[in-house]
């Protein structure tokens, strides 16, 4: 019987002999996170009356309006898009302000949003470094009065952060 035990501890100590403990492997340090604009959020030509309203583009690029606005069709519309370059399973965060102030050619200012995300605000890269994650972003324009926001380009700086997390 003694025997039989031996034989049994010698095997048993002969297959955890064979199997390595292993664990996750570390990421790559330094872990690096990309971003390139790769297309600016523009919500082409449109007029507002007088009670004002908003102009949205989402992330896909469909345009639509509240309130007193009248979309034309000249114009380019189109959400932003960053490249993204991170390794894959990367949990990246999206963050900004709640609304940027854009302003006219003429001093005007109106409230700009942004609200719509094609990867959700927190999404796990999928895509080999080398191959940028398209994110597209789109918002929503509060607009015055005509007399408030009157004709003219609009234009400022819109800080979005990428966080990896």
């Amino acid at each position: 019987m003694k025997n039989l035990q031996e034989i049994i501890l010698l095997f048993f100590l002969c297959l955890l002999g064979n199997y390595g403990m292993t664990a996750q492997e570390n990421p790559p340090i330094p872990v690096q996170v990309e971003v390139n604009t790769a297309q600016f959020l523009n919500f082409g030509a449109f007029t507002v009356g007088d009670a004002g309203g908003t102009v949205s583009v989402d992330h896909n690029g469909t345009r639509t309006w509240t309130g007193d606005v009248t979309l034309l069709n000249n114009g380019t519309v189109s959400p932003a898009l960053y490249d993204v370059y991170a390794n894959p399973g990367t949990i990246i965060n999206i963050t900004h302000p709640a609304s940027f102030e854009l302003t006219g050619t003429s001093g005007q200012k109106i409230s700009l949003e942004i609200n719509s995300y094609s990867t959700g605000n927190t999404f796990i890269s999928t895509q080999n470094p080398t191959i940028p994650n398209s994110v597209y972003i789109g918002g929503t324009l509060i607009l015055g009065s005509s007399s408030a926001n009157g004709p003219g380009n609009y234009s400022g700086t819109i800080n979005i952060t990428f966080n990896q997390q």
